[in-house]
């Protein structure tokens, strides 16, 4: 059972002689100047035994405190133990929202006292948003990665024409355009290049045509990206970052319809 909170002699308690947590006695005393004792300690009635908050005592004594604010909890000496271990240990199992926790950090660095008082600082900001971004960009990969397939290049059928390989109607239209307009050289070449963005690929009929290709062929299409035999080649020629590209400027026209 605990009483009230009261403000007691400091040296009316103690540390609890069994405490093992090694806390960061500093870092708590900058608190408790910046902030005074939002918490009070708690310590065990019969023997004065400190059974929560031991560092808030040696920090609130290092800082030249006489009294402290403290609750007595009435236990038994297991109990007591007990209490020690569990208030330990839950702060060890806790854990950040991340994202939350930058977008709060910046709200507070905006201000006038910025991050003072927080414990945190600009450099520990500046690491969460990078680990953050690292963090997205694997998961981003990892989708990516998981949604390209890699087919079996046999042959199944025919060797497809290469007529059969794409569909290059509307660019060639471009094209056309492109060539009866009075364009500067560098401007109708850009969109020559541009044009290109409109031809359609088979890629049912390319793998087949890949199958019944030589070996030099093969290689001039893996390196295409007309076909992926291997992720990492795949990544390393740029077409998971492509896909990601394009995915984002999906994202982004639908918010804008």
């Amino acid at each position: 059972m605990a009483t009230p909170n009261l403000q007691i002699p400091i040296d009316g308690v103690h540390p609890h002689p069994r405490n093992v947590r090694q806390g960061d006695v500093g870092a708590i005393a900058t608190s408790l100047e910046a902030h005074g004792q939002y918490r009070p300690i708690v310590y065990q009635l019969s023997s004065g035994n400190i059974i929560a908050g031991n560092h808030t005592w040696k920090a609130a004594k290092s800082l030249g405190w006489v009294t402290i604010a403290a609750t007595a909890f009435d236990c038994d000496d297991e109990q007591a133990l007990r209490i020690l271990l569990v208030d330990n240990r839950t702060g060890d199992l806790a854990t950040y929202d991340d994202a939350a926790l930058v977008e709060l950090l910046k709200e507070l660095s905006a201000t006038d006292e910025g991050l003072s008082g927080t414990m945190f600082d600009g450099d520990d900001l500046d690491l969460l948003i990078s680990d953050l971004e690292r963090d997205r960009e694997e998961v981003a990969e990892n989708i990516y990665s998981q949604i390209v397939t890699v087919p079996q290049y046999q042959m199944t059928g025919e060797k497809p024409t290469v007529g059969e390989l794409y569909d290059a109607a509307k660019a060639e239209t471009l094209l056309r355009q492109i060539a009866a307009s009075k364009l500067l050289p560098e401007v109708a070449r850009f969109l020559e290049v541009a044009a290109s963005r409109h031809v359609v690929f088979n890629y049912s009929k390319i793998a087949e045509y890949f199958a019944h290709s030589t070996p030099e062929i093969q290689k001039l299409m893996r390196e295409s990206v007309l076909v992926i035999i291997d992720l990492k080649d795949a990544m390393r020629l740029g077409y998971l970052r492509f896909a990601k590209r394009l995915n984002e400027l999906e994202e982004i026209d639908n918010e804008e319809a």
